[in-house]
Order: structure tokens, then sequence, then C-alpha cells
């Protein structure tokens, strides 16, 4: 494992799991002090459910 890479403490797994559904990704990851990527990465593993929102540009 690299040097940089945070492991999942259970207190982080579990804080995943009571925000997922109810956040976005983007919202939940800054809440754990982690990248979004990280964060979907953990939640598609774990089976949990994901809400990814994308900002519209203004036409």
């Amino acid at each position: 494992m690299a040097r940089w890479k945070k492991s999942w403490s259970e207190d982080d797994l579990n804080r995943l799991r009571r925000l997922a559904g109810t956040k976005p990704m983007t919202t939940i990851a800054k809440e754990l002090g982690r990248t979004m990527g990280t964060v979907l990465a953990k939640a598609i593993e774990q089976k949990l459910p994901v809400i990814c929102r994308t900002e519209r540009t203004a036409q």
C-alpha cells in the first residue's frame, strides 16, 4: 500500500454507510477528508446507494 493512502477505519465506514444515499458523494468526500473517487469506489464496493450530481451550465 502506498504511504499516501489512508486506510478506512470502522468509524469512517460507519459514517459512509450513514451518509450514503442522503447526500451527494462530493459532500460526503469533503466530510470524510477523502477524494470523491475513493469515496465512490468504497460506496460501490459496500453496495451503498450513491447520489452523484452534475452541474448544468447555463444556456
